[in-house]
């Protein structure tokens, strides 16, 4: 599988107005709130979802996000965000997310998150099912890889 195949797809939308700040372009605050719907649409996949949580009391937390910002977007701009795997191992993961300009194709922010598996009734960090580990080696790839983005 090559690099380009292990990202998906987890996120598409269109920058409205009232996502803007004062200065007319989109504003922090929803830039992650994007990168949020783009995690728990890839959690998904993975088969972290909302039966995950309740018939096998599992979760996952984020305890650390790290933004980098390329250009700026505007009212009515088209956004995409793929996303792929740097880390799933044990309890700890980490997700790399590319929001680009959906018409322009240029790469407009990054965003790294660690995050860790739950057990939800001992609120603890614990590995992830065999299961769900299998589930994720299709979308991971080297740090080189995530080092050209």
């Amino acid at each position: 599988m090559t690099q380009q195949n292990k990202a998906i797809l987890t996120h598409r939308s269109t920058v409205q107005q009232w996502e803007c700040d004062h200065m007319g372009h989109l504003n922090v605050r929803n830039y992650m709130a994007k990168f949020d719907d783009a995690a728990w649409s890839f959690l998904a996949v993975l088969g972290i979802n909302k039966a995950y949580f309740s018939e096998r009391n599992g979760g996952v937390a984020a305890v650390d996000h790290h933004v980098t910002y390329q250009q700026e977007l505007l009212p009515g701009d088209c956004v995409e965000i793929h996303s792929r795997l740097a880390l799933f191992e044990g309890k700890k993961f980490k997700m790399v997310h590319v929001m680009s300009n959906a018409v322009t194709g240029a790469k407009v922010s990054q965003c790294e998150l660690f995050g860790v598996h739950m057990d939800q009734k001992e609120r603890r960090a614990v590995n992830f099912p065999d299961d769900i580990l299998a589930n994720a080696q299709p979308y991971l790839t080297s740090a080189q890889d995530v080092a050209a983005q």
